[in-house]
């Protein structure tokens, strides 16, 4: 009887640590977007200067490269405004999409945990 609740209590903090991993990778990448707009150069045609970025920064600027958000050059960083709204929409999806599963895997387990 024992091992079931360890294995319920284990599913579901396996399932909190995920939706805490993602929400830190989501705000990352909103506060990354918004520091290239704070940190974008008003005199040029928008080039934001990659020099001061921490690691952690420059892991979350080359996701967003991947994500075609951000185009880059070896000092430089260019925001796609058109690529972030379409990044912006499938975020917003995917944390949504995210919190759904996540509720419904909490609810089957403690369904589970119930009916035994």
């Amino acid at each position: 009887m024992g091992g079931r609740g360890f294995a319920t209590a284990g599913l579901l903090i396996l399932v909190g640590l995920v939706c805490i991993a993602t929400a830190k990778r989501l705000e990352g990448e909103r506060r990354m977007i918004a520091k290239l707009r704070e940190l974008r150069d008003p005199n040029s045609t928008g080039a934001v200067p990659l020099d001061g970025l921490s690691v952690v920064e420059r892991d979350t600027l080359e996701r967003l490269r991947e994500a075609g958000v951000i185009r880059m050059d070896r000092t430089q960083g260019y925001i796609n405004p058109e690529a972030l709204r379409t990044f912006r929409g499938k975020r917003i999806r995917f944390a949504l999409t995210g919190v759904l599963f996540a509720s419904a895997l909490v609810v089957l387990i403690a369904l589970f945990v119930l009916r035994r």
